[in-house]
């Protein structure tokens, strides 16, 4: 094993001398091309064997690596060598999807929600109002005393409590409620998920894509929305998780209860596009998950509400 290891450094030196040689006496572009077509002479083929290598030489070291390892390692390794740096984390896709949560340490002119008792004061009564109205779950409402975990309060949670802060907070607002009825609190999460989707995709109808793009207003109600709607759906997902560890529910119930969030993180994919990229707009887009609901006009929204109620009352006639 240490014999054809050896041998392989010794046959990539020799490619980078070469590939060093060719590039003498050339342009930066001319370097790059040269790079270029010196990093597609590894096939896929060579990067399975190399990967195939490394799943035998940790089975020597007494591991157990699957076909799940063979298939990962090989397509991030692929993408390295096409592009040149690894693959993004889930961590870093998240951050492209998924926006700052609104910010609770600014002075305001109006309050954010009608419980926030930050001080404010203004000469005409606006801090009579609040940007929010009352939340009907207040448990999982996005207030001054129940923020949404930023990043740095994760990791001092996770230096000082080794992460039990956090576990301890979603097990409070996510899991379903001891001594209550499975049923009820999955009923009761799916009107708040579809409560809250309705709200976000009423925003996005009524404000335009250019102000929601250039007005600070705007863009933090578009982020209380959406970490507003990704709090109700980890409540709903943990209630559907626990009812169908108690439950025998068929699989068209499972795809029913999947459908409403996969088409949620569509919207919010598309709504997040739109935002952070100058040329996307859903509505010239042939394809979109949002456009259909920005074309409609309050009787088709109203009408779309009706019939996405009536959908949510078939799921609860799907229950055993």
């Amino acid at each position: 094993m240490r014999k054809i290891t050896a041998k392989r450094e010794e046959e990539e030196k020799e490619r980078e001398a070469a590939a060093e040689k060719e590039n003498e006496g050339k342009d930066a572009i001319g370097k790059a091309k040269s790079k270029r077509k010196q990093r597609r002479k590894r096939t896929a083929d060579a990067i399975l064997g190399d990967v195939m290598h490394d799943a035998m030489r940790l089975r020597d070291l007494g591991q157990k690596p699957s076909a799940d390892f063979v298939y990962k390692k090989t397509q991030e390794r692929v993408y390295e060598e096409e592009y040149g740096h690894k693959p993004p984390s889930s961590r870093d896709l998240s951050q492209k999807v998924v926006p700052f949560p609104p910010d609770f340490t600014m002075h305001r002119l109006l309050k954010f929600s009608p419980g926030d008792t930050a001080e404010c004061s203004t000469y005409n009564g606006m801090n009579t109002f609040a940007l929010t109205k009352e939340d009907p779950w207040p448990e999982r409402a996005i207030t001054r005393a129940n923020p949404v975990w930023s990043r740095r309060m994760k990791e001092e949670d996770e230096i000082h409590n080794k992460g039990k802060g956090l576990k301890e907070m979603e097990k409070r607002m996510y899991e379903p409620r001891e001594g209550y009825n499975l049923e009820g609190e999955f009923l009761d999460s799916m009107d708040e998920f579809a409560h809250w989707e309705s709200e976000f995709l009423n925003f996005l109808r009524t404000t335009s894509l250019p102000l929601r793009r250039h007005l600070p207003f705007l863009h933090e109600w578009y982020r209380y929305y959406a970490h507003r709607n990704i709090r109700a759906e980890k409540h709903y997902i943990a209630c559907r998780n626990a009812l169908l560890l108690q439950t025998k529910c068929s699989k068209e119930f499972f795809n029913q209860t999947e459908s409403r969030v996969a088409r949620f993180r569509a919207i919010l994919s598309e709504a997040h596009r739109s935002l952070s990229s100058p040329n996307y707009d859903p509505l010239r887009m042939k394809k979109s998950d949002l456009a259909p609901f920005m074309r409609m006009n309050d009787s088709e929204f109203a009408a779309w509400r009706e019939k996405d109620k009536e959908a949510r009352n078939l799921i609860v006639a799907g229950l055993p």
